[in-house]
């Protein structure tokens, strides 16, 4: 009886060493089950990841050895055997606090947390919540503090951070602490569409933003931008302000904000200046001398000037050609027989009276295409010839295509003598010569046979040329030239040389 009862008792510590051998167990973070521990905190906030990164595998904990407990009959007396513990104690990891967003991008999250003292470091985990429900472990590392790059925009995360302690090849991981924040919309770009009796701003579309909004500025704001509209589709990317006084300046501010969980984010603002009544233009061409002579209609409210651009392609690059405060200009020469597109757009100046060139306001434009001709009035024109604008006021002289003078002139007096449009030649030269009534001048270069031409006008003041004299103190039809230009033409001319009017 004896040897039996001792024989079982050996049994029974045997099967109870094996079942504390095999009771520990090895814990699965978060980022491999996609669940979070139930000792997790998180952190609501107030306001790509590409592909997710490759999750390292944790060691497991290393298998303890079993010890088998001896069969062996015994005289000695029973006694209570001691068992050693083999499952070895989890360490003491802290719980993260004070996790805290520093700062924020369309494709970046900055943040810091207080030390835990004893860890080892930490470890990082993120969830894009606009695309997955699991958390992905992004990294180790021993700052309190890190930055998560290459997120995508205006997208909801997730962000969890917990302290560990790596013990026999293992990491405990504390108490996490989860910050839940989303990154910031890209800025649009706003363009004008019209500035007439309405101003019409456009914009590019934000497929992740939840909407748009539109702030504004007048002289009603005090110099400040206020909240003016809130468009709440993403899909909807103009708006026409029907609340605008003609020749008043307005600014516009856009931007695209995502609305998440009560709390908004916004992109950066994308401005814009504008004048009510800076309208695009009709524009008339006319070519001719391998130029364009472009004229136009007055915007609705009085511009500071008028810009001038030119490209060879309908989309293509727009050059800059000029500016100026008149309705018409004529271009430098170009290409004959190709194609040229023009757009006029009228600007304001509207800052303060210290700085008023401090806002440029620019208004819409019209596309108008031209092909380049250098015949005029339908007849052919070579490379020697002299070029007359009434609307500039202005007069040219080309000798085998080289400029030889340019300058300012006064012609016809406007409604009574206007000096007549059109393609003539020099019918002869003469020095010195008497107009009509005693008019005696120098050169006198005649081109119509009703005896209208070029000549100098001592009568007049050298200040007294271009501009708008012609109109009520112009000529009786001829082309009053300042005295060293004249002589200039008149010397290097030949009877029979085209003269070009228009």
């Amino acid at each position: 009886m004896t040897f039996k009862f001792k024989h079982a008792l050996a049994a029974m510590l045997a099967v109870l060493t094996v079942v504390c051998s095999v009771a520990g167990t090895v814990a699965v973070s978060a980022a491999e089950t996609g669940t979070q521990p139930s000792t997790e905190a998180t952190v609501s906030s107030d306001v790509s990841d590409d592909t997710d990164p490759t999750q390292a595998t944790e060691p497991t904990e290393p298998s303890q050895p079993v010890t088998e407990p001896s069969t062996e009959p015994t005289t000695e007396p029973p006694v209570t055997p001691t068992v050693s513990p083999t499952q070895p104690v989890k360490p003491s990891v802290g719980a993260i606090k004070n996790l805290t967003r520093t700062q924020y991008t369309t494709n970046s999250l900055s943040f810091k947390w207080d030390k835990v003292n004893g860890a080892t470091g930490y470890v990082i985990y993120y969830r894009n919540n606009d695309a997955h429900n699991n958390f992905s472990r992004l990294t180790y590392l021993k700052s309190n503090a890190c930055t998560i790059k290459n997120l995508k925009t205006a997208t909801w995360y997730d962000v969890k951070v917990a302290a560990y302690v790596e013990h026999n090849g293992v990491k405990y991981e504390g108490k996490s602490q989860t910050y839940r924040t989303a990154t910031l919309p890209n800025a649009v770009s706003v363009s004008l569409k019209e500035s007439g009796s309405a101003i019409t701003l456009s914009w590019s579309k934000n497929s992740q933003a939840t909407g748009y909004k539109i702030y504004r500025m007048s002289g009603d704001t005090k110099g400040k931008y206020v909240l003016y509209k809130t468009i709440t589709s993403n899909s909807t990317t103009s708006f026409r302000d029907k609340g605008v006084k003609n020749g008043r300046a307005y600014y516009y501010q856009v931007k695209a904000y995502r609305a998440i969980n009560k709390n908004t984010y916004y992109s950066s603002a994308a401005n814009i200046q504008c004048v009510a009544g800076l309208n695009a233009v009709n524009i008339k061409t006319d070519t001719r001398l391998s130029r364009v002579n472009l004229t136009w209609s007055k915007a609705m409210t009085t511009p500071t000037g008028y810009e001038i651009f030119y490209s060879t392609s309908k989309n293509g690059k727009y050059t800059k050609l000029g500016e100026t405060k008149n309705t018409f200009y004529n271009t430098k020469k170009l290409t004959v027989g190709k194609t040229y597109y023009f757009r006029i757009r009228a600007y304001k100046y509207s800052g303060p009276s210290s700085n008023p060139k401090k806002y440029k306001c620019l208004g819409t434009f019209q596309t108008k295409s031209v092909k380049i001709s250098k015949n005029a009035y339908g007849v052919s024109v070579g490379n020697t010839y002299v070029e007359i604008s009434i609307n500039q006021q202005h007069m040219w002289y080309y000798k085998n295509g080289k400029l030889v003078v340019e300058t300012d002139v006064v012609t016809g007096n406007y409604g009574t003598h206007d000096t007549p449009k059109g393609a003539y030649s020099i019918i002869y030269k003469a020095s010195p010569a008497t107009l009509m009534e005693n008019s005696h001048v120098t050169f006198w270069l005649p081109f119509t046979s009703d005896g209208c031409g070029i000549h100098d006008a001592s009568w007049r003041a050298s200040w007294e040329y271009g501009g708008t004299r012609y109109k009520g103190h112009g000529s009786h039809g001829c082309v009053n030239t300042p005295y060293n230009a004249v002589k200039k033409i008149y010397n290097n001319i030949s009877s029979g040389t085209r003269v070009v009017v228009y």
